[in-house]
């Protein structure tokens, strides 16, 4: 079950998400749906991880054809957390659909038109529940209005499950039956759409696997490291071993000699902070394969500058961070009065818990590819914001 689901229920009053038909323009541009295609925007503006207003020009679809194929885009990079399965969920849970039969569309990299697309500081949920659910509902309501119609029955006597709309007599009829005029209502006022309570939901908070758990299990998943193009070159990239450090000097004549090695080439850092225009110091050997690339960077000769942090040791850190916890820390949230009851209490435990330093990484090794030719650069990679791959 879910814990303190309240906390995503909580109204915001400057929570202005809403959910609108586009433009046929706009349906043609986005949607491959044939004729009688549904589809659904939803706009989002909803508080942010500190509790600002964020506010975004994008949209997002959700999509049912006449064929029952219900089809949501998740605009948020999966990180390994089921993000990319989570918020279409919520739609398809809110929606009534059929969650075996549901197709899941990756948004490209866009901020006009999905905005801030960055997974992390675990808020995606916090932020997009609401406009999520409201999104499903809309389309629920627009789907039970028309079957309702066809029926001269009361829309209150309908619900959706397995993407048809049910009718308490016994009738059924599939979304995409109703898609074609469901497309030609105006959308409802959010005020007036129903969410689900969420007792009644069947995907949520039920452990459902994530959508692509099988073709990742099985091999079958495509990662940024599996891409290959005609004639490409792989590049294996020497880094500096502290963060901090740069060249003071290198010889490459060992790695050049390795067959199927081309080229050494200098990625110059700036030191201390790192970051995406500051990257950390190193050498990139180039070659035909992965092989060549790998031996010539172990052929590499280089001296370093360790810079600051040349005589940095873990544990030294470690007792450094013991002895801040004595002191006051900067109160980013508080809830009550912390020292008053601790001084209060009449019993207090302490404990001590330390952990080692790992490597804030994903398991999938961090890889980029650059399809370069005379008119364009073509490049993509695997980040948990996409659209920084934008910035020059």
């Amino acid at each position: 079950m879910l814990p303190n689901i309240k906390l995503f229920r909580k109204k915001d009053p400057e929570n202005k998400s809403k959910v609108f038909i586009p433009s046929r323009r706009e349906f043609l541009k986005i949607s491959s749906l044939t004729a009688g295609g549904f589809l659904l925007g939803i706009s989002f503006q909803c508080s942010g991880p500190k509790g600002e207003l964020v506010t975004f020009a994008p949209i997002a679809y959700l999509m049912i054809d006449s064929e029952n194929q219900v089809t949501i885009i998740a605009h948020r990079s999966e990180m390994g957390t089921g993000i990319r399965t989570t918020l279409p969920m919520i739609v398809a849970d809110e929606l009534g659909a059929d969650w075996q039969k549901v197709k899941i569309i990756q948004a490209e990299a866009d901020f006009d038109k999905y905005g801030d697309q960055n997974t992390d500081g675990s808020y995606s949920v916090r932020m997009f529940f609401d406009p999520m659910r409201k999104a499903g509902a809309t389309a629920r309501q627009a789907l039970i209005a028309v079957a309702a119609k066809k029926w001269g029955v009361d829309a209150a006597e309908c619900r959706t499950e397995n993407s048809s709309v049910i009718h308490s007599g016994g009738k059924s009829i599939a979304f995409g039956e109703l898609a074609e005029e469901a497309q030609q209502l105006p959308v409802p006022d959010a005020e007036t759409v129903q969410l689900k309570e969420i007792s009644d939901y069947k995907l949520i908070g039920d452990g459902v696997p994530i959508y692509d758990l099988r073709d990742i299990s099985t091999g079958k998943a495509v990662f940024g490291a599996d891409v290959t193009l005609p004639d490409m070159k792989v590049a294996i990239v020497q880094r500096s071993p502290v963060i901090g450090a740069v060249i003071k000097d290198y010889d490459d004549s060992k790695t050049l000699a390795i067959q199927g090695v081309s080229q050494v080439a200098k990625i110059s850092g700036k030191g201390i902070p790192t970051g995406l225009d500051s990257p950390i110091e190193g050498l990139a050997v180039i070659a035909d394969h992965t092989w060549a690339a790998i031996k010539g960077r172990d052929a590499l000769e280089i001296n370093w500058d360790l810079g600051p942090n040349a005589d940095y040791q873990s544990e030294k850190q470690h007792q450094e961070m013991l002895q801040s916890t004595l002191k006051d820390g900067k109160v980013r949230r508080e809830k009550g009065n912390f020292k008053q009851s601790l001084n209060q209490a009449s019993q207090v435990i302490e404990r001590t818990y330390l952990a080692p330093f790992y490597a804030h990484a994903t398991l999938e090794p961090p890889a980029a590819i650059a399809h370069w030719t005379a008119e364009f650069c073509e490049f993509g990679h695997q980040p948990n914001t996409p659209c920084g791959q934008e910035k020059p």
